[in-house]
């Protein structure tokens, strides 16, 4: 197998909300919240989807939007210290949607990387970017009950995302096995799951690292 190939965590991102496993409430959460918006009558403007890493914070995102016909405009924790980036979101994220543009989705990525002292800037801009929105905002942290993150979950939908199980993840493994017609034993996706510890991605990185180092997935290598 080549290692140039594209990631599996790439090609096999969800591309419904069905293919997102375990967050029934967050899936239901977000939907009402994104109609709220689509009428024009949402009570938050900005919704805060936490939860461990790996658990589909940001593929629900990007499903959502998909079944919506909505463009995502993402940043990361690292644009955060650019005012010149947050300014340009701002200005998108203001802007009026023309009659046959599609609408938008603002991503806020990992917002709990935001050092309470060092980037006061970066909230203060986001808390404005949340007050003079048209498009919804949201944003995704691991742990957003640091007490700098605060005036952030006051303004947003809290959407709380469950910890994968082991069972979740040797569902998603298992299929991916399938499609990619991998010899792929029980026992070793049980070992793949159990490390991963609820961390999708990482277990889908695992997966791959090892089909592509021996051509199949087993214990006895």
């Amino acid at each position: 197998m080549s290692s140039k190939r594209l990631p599996w965590v790439i090609k096999y991102r969800p591309k419904r909300l069905a293919d997102i496993v375990n967050q029934d409430k967050a899936k239901k959460l977000a939907t009402e919240w994104i109609k709220e918006w689509i009428a024009g009558k949402p009570k938050f403007k900005a919704a805060l989807f936490y939860g461990p890493p790996g658990s589909g914070k940001t593929s629900l995102v990007e499903a959502l939007a998909r079944e919506l016909n909505l463009e995502i405009l993402e940043m990361n924790a690292s644009d955060y210290r650019r005012a010149s980036d947050i300014e340009r979101i701002a200005r998108t994220a203001a802007g009026q949607r023309g009659l046959f543009s599609k609408g938008k989705v603002i991503l806020l990525d990992e917002v709990d990387g935001i050092s309470r002292v060092a980037d006061k800037g970066a909230l203060e801009a986001i808390l404005d970017l949340i007050e003079m929105t048209r498009n919804p905002i949201v944003m995704t942290a691991n742990d957003p009950w640091n007490p700098g993150l605060r005036p952030l979950r006051e303004k947003s939908l809290m959407v709380p995302f469950r910890r994968l199980t082991k069972t979740n993840v040797k569902q998603v493994l298992r299929r991916i096995c399938a499609a990619e017609r991998l010899v792929c034993s029980d026992d070793a996706i049980s070992y793949i799951a159990e490390k991963a510890e609820g961390d999708l991605r990482s277990a889908i990185n695992d997966l791959q690292a090892v089909a592509e180092g021996y051509g199949k997935v087993t214990l006895s290598l």
